[in-house]
């Protein structure tokens, strides 16, 4: 029986898609035998074993161990938006590992934080939102961006649902192809993408937009966000007249073409705003918006809180992150179990009935 040890490293806000992909191809894997156990152990750098993903999901994880007596055949370090805030600290752990031989899969967030502590290497790959934000603040007009690419030990990765396709190319398939074609096959998975997959990257990445021709103008307006362009310079790109292009627009995206190129423009500017640090007069310039107060009008609309509440919001969270510690005990557990509020004793006969409601009223008030 050959063994193969992974370790997953999950902090707070980890993305539970990449977790539930990771552990249900081992899972299955694990399940097809074939000679082959891969055994999983989730590690964490926080303070607490209990650690929770986005959207309110709980994990128990072990401290991510420090001894080379115990290396993992592989690390793989899950995005999240908690992963950033320790990934200074991470990097020296990280580089370590390498030299110890650890073949290490960083996913989505976590290959962004990578890209940061590296802006030279260009060969990095992140999730697509991610290099838009990184194009913009760079201007590297870069268009190659695969689903993971791999550099001596260190693989950079997508994540997401592509979790799935990396841990069986790079996992599995290295042991038994046959193993990792057997996986996929009961995952319903079409084929296992390598890393000379693309990714889909924005609105439009979307064949059903190159049949009724808008793909050309829809590019058009992703390029053209600061500056935004004028109906019929899209229609002219289109190849149709105004009136075919607004109605085309109506009839396959449920907006008029400029709702829909303000949308694009609001989500470059949210991206912006959760992801960087600007300041947000110069992310409203950057996406097309003549004044701070316009931007936070249209903003407010259409996610319901201004831009200036969000990033603060953000701030607050961070902040309660780093100075919240969670103690052992049934509080961390994965479903919170509330107090029972007491239900008035039955009358018995004879009972007086004053003192039963007092005695139920004590009971209510010792449960608040």
């Amino acid at each position: 029986m050959v063994e193969v040890q992974v370790t997953v490293l999950v902090e707070q806000g980890f993305v539970p898609t990449e977790l539930a992909m990771v552990q249900d191809v081992l899972r299955i894997a694990n399940r097809l035998g074939h000679g082959i156990r891969f055994d999983v152990n989730l590690c964490t750098t926080t303070e607490t074993d209990v650690v929770e993903g986005k959207g309110g999901m709980f994990v128990q994880a072990d401290p991510l161990p420090t001894d080379d007596a115990v290396l993992s055949d592989y690390l793989v370090v899950l995005g999240g938006t908690g992963i950033g805030a320790c990934f200074n600290k991470l990097r020296t752990r990280l580089r370590w590992c390498e030299r110890m031989g650890q073949s290490i899969i960083l996913m989505s967030d976590a290959a962004a934080a990578w890209r940061g502590l590296n802006p030279e290497a260009n060969w990095i790959t992140t999730h697509w939102e991610d290099h838009q934000v990184w194009s913009s603040a760079t201007c590297d007009q870069h268009d190659k961006l695969p689903l993971f690419t791999k550099l001596g030990r260190i693989t950079t990765a997508a994540g997401m649902a592509s979790a799935a396709d990396i841990i069986l190319s790079q996992i599995v398939a290295p042991r038994s192809s046959w193993l990792s074609q057997a996986v996929s096959n009961i995952m319903l998975m079409d084929r296992i993408r390598d890393d000379g997959a693309r990714q889909p990257r924005s609105e439009n990445d979307v064949n059903a937009l190159r049949l009724i021709k808008l793909e050309t103008a829809i590019a058009a307006m992703e390029s053209n966000l600061e500056e935004p362009l004028a109906m019929t310079d899209l229609a002219a790109i289109s190849g149709v007249s105004i009136r075919q292009f607004e109605r085309k627009f109506k009839a396959y995206l449920g907006q008029t073409p400029m709702a829909f190129y303000r949308s694009l423009r609001l989500r470059r500017a949210k991206t912006l705003i959760e992801q960087t640090a600007l300041p947000i007069t110069e992310i409203a310039v950057a996406c097309g918006f003549g004044s701070s107060s316009s931007f936070a009008k249209v903003y407010g609309i259409e996610f319901g809180v201004s831009p200036s509440r969000r990033r603060a919001q953000l701030t607050t969270n961070s902040v309660s992150r780093i100075h919240t510690s969670h103690p052992k005990g049934s509080h961390n557990a994965p479903v919170q179990i509330p107090a029972r509020t007491p239900c008035p004793p039955a009358h018995t006969a004879g009972a007086d009935e004053a003192s039963v409601q007092r005695t139920w009223r004590r009971a209510v008030d010792q449960a608040r």
